[in-house]
């Protein structure tokens, strides 16, 4: 089983994630772990691509996060499920204050040691604006259309349990 978990900022990809990770008993990989290295600061992007390639020889696997340099068009061929969560702003900006607020001043399983939870205004803006680009949305559409049999988008937490309750029995 392969699974690429996609979607808007504080919408929740690497619980999600990591949910499927334990229920199907397969490796995940969360990207910004790759992407970043302590303090925020950025990895080479070559470096990236092969830890994220590196993973992906796995005979199955869990990949949260974006990420198109890092071979998304192979994740997303690759997987037999793709899981889009698009939630409206007010619910990720919720999430994502949630989740600094849980984990202020820690490093969370989902992030690159040495890079501790925080909210900052560049990120506030992320979260709130531009993260809802036309852009990303037609993106989005786009591996729907592609992919239309194995993947589901999410536009609330209530779909998303819905499906949960019926798939992870």
């Amino acid at each position: 089983m392969k699974i690429a978990v996609l979607g808007f900022s504080g919408s929740g990809k690497s619980t999600l994630a990591k949910q499927f990770s334990e229920y199907y008993h397969i490796p995940l990989l969360y990207l910004d772990c790759i992407n970043f290295e302590e303090n925020w600061k950025l990895r080479d992007r070559d470096i990236c691509r092969k830890l994220t390639a590196e993973f992906m020889q796995n005979e199955s696997w869990v990949i949260d996060g974006n990420y198109s340099g890092f071979y998304q068009a192979e994740r997303l061929a690759e997987a037999d499920k793709i899981i889009i969560l698009q939630y409206n702003r007010f619910v990720c900006m919720k999430g994502a204050f949630k989740r600094n607020t849980e984990y202020k001043g820690k490093v969370r399983e989902s992030m690159a040691d040495g890079c501790f939870e925080r909210m900052d205004m560049w990120f506030f803006l992320w979260v709130v604006f531009n993260q809802y680009s036309g852009k990303r949305k037609r993106h989005y559409k786009k591996i729907k259309k592609t992919y239309p049999d194995k993947t589901v988008i999410f536009k609330s937490r209530k779909q998303l349990r819905l499906y949960l309750d019926s798939v992870l029995k």
